[in-house]
């Protein structure tokens, strides 16, 4: 059933909900606009990943470009044309993952804040797409413009958290270095703080919406209450049972088509209801994803500093080694020294014991 009847009412501001809009694929679940495949805000989507999963196994494939925890990210700009993945040269046999040298680190340090700065941007032009929406009469060209930005919003987003868990990582594994670690923490906060306004923008608009229900079913049912009112704004109007409970007062044609325009907002609000869960889940991800790792990370920090004990204390046995040894030879040629020197005393002594006893024969004999 299409709802573009209902635009004068305030409509379905996304539109026709067999073609796109809340009611249609969800830009969350979808891997990147002009993969051949349909794009909106119905379908599945990536924030609703248990965080579970882990951050070692592989998600569902994503032909944006696939992304996790264990594996690195090459990019795509999602807004302003390619970026150039950073090289990364992959770590020799035996050996565990090499850590990133400062200069590397803060190049993808300015990359990660320039994709925060695009997400900030993108925040700005979805309220900016929400509020002309609102007001529209016909909304379709604005519907499909939410539903591209939207898409490349979600991908964004799951590539600034991909970054920044690797960054953090790099961070854990290279221990205490200062420079990366504040370095990770001014990341995170920029990355939340425009999490949190996405959020507070979903929230504005899910508020606005349950207004224009209100409005639209007090046209309806003039003699509503405000509690009335406010069941209805909370109703499910997917419901059938729901929708022809409401024009049992009133089977107009003009009130079918005011509670068909209701219906099809409330399909919005709970889309929104939807994308604010998927932001709480991310901000969990982005929380939880090194505590995750942090037994790994540790056990190899220690098995690292064994090695470093058990190195400095090899190298201090070979000093000491060597320096035996040198004492010992030291020893051996004074030991030669004082057992030449005794023998040349002995043959001294002899000598002239032999000698003095020859002379004194030698004078004994001519008397």
């Amino acid at each position: 059933m299409s709802y573009g009847g209902y635009q004068q009412y305030g409509g379905n501001p996304y539109g026709q909900t067999g073609e796109s809009g809340y009611g249609g694929a969800n830009p969350y679940g979808q891997t990147s606009h002009g993969t051949g495949q349909g794009s909106g805000y119905g379908a599945s989507n990536p924030y609703g990943q248990d965080v579970e999963q882990g951050y070692g196994s592989s998600p569902p494939p994503l032909t944006q470009r696939d992304s996790n925890y264990s594996q690195p990210s090459d990019y795509d700009a999602p807004m302003g044309g390619p970026t150039e993945p950073l090289p990364s040269a992959a770590p020799l046999p035996n050996q565990g993952p090499r850590e990133m040298p400062n200069r590397e680190f803060l190049a993808r340090v300015e990359g990660c804040q320039q994709r925060i700065r695009e997400l900030s941007s993108n925040i700005s032009s979805i309220s900016a797409m929400h509020q002309r929406m609102l007001s529209e009469t016909d909304s379709t060209s604005s519907s499909q413009q939410l539903e591209h930005l939207a898409s490349q919003t979600s991908i964004l987003n799951t590539q600034i958290r991909d970054e920044i868990k690797k960054l953090e990582t790099d961070a854990a594994r290279s221990g205490g270095n200062t420079v990366k670690d504040s370095q990770v923490r001014n990341l995170k906060k920029s990355f939340q703080t425009q999490l949190e306004e996405y959020q507070r923008e979903e929230a504005t608009y899910r508020q606005r919406y349950q207004e224009q229900i209100k409005r639209q079913y007090k046209i309806v049912n003039p003699d509503a209450t405000e509690q009335e009112l406010n069941q209805a704004a909370a109703a499910d109007w997917g419901n059938e049972g729901v929708f022809q409970t409401a024009l049992k007062t009133n089977r107009s044609g003009h009130a079918t088509s005011v509670l068909g325009a209701v219906r099809a907002r409330h399909n919005d609000i709970q889309q929104i209801e939807r994308t604010l869960e998927e932001l709480s889940k991310l901000f969990i991800q982005l929380n939880e994803a090194v505590v995750l790792q942090d037994v790994p990370i540790q056990q190899t920090e220690e098995a690292t500093q064994r090695v470093h004990d058990d190195t400095t204390q090899g190298n201090k046995q070979l000093t000491e080694g060597v320096k035996s040894a040198t004492r010992a030879r030291k020893l051996k040629w004074w030991c030669l020294f004082i057992v030449v020197l005794i023998i040349a005393i002995i043959a001294l002594a002899l000598g002239l014991y032999f000698g003095l006893r020859n002379r004194n024969s030698g004078g004994t004999a001519a008397a």
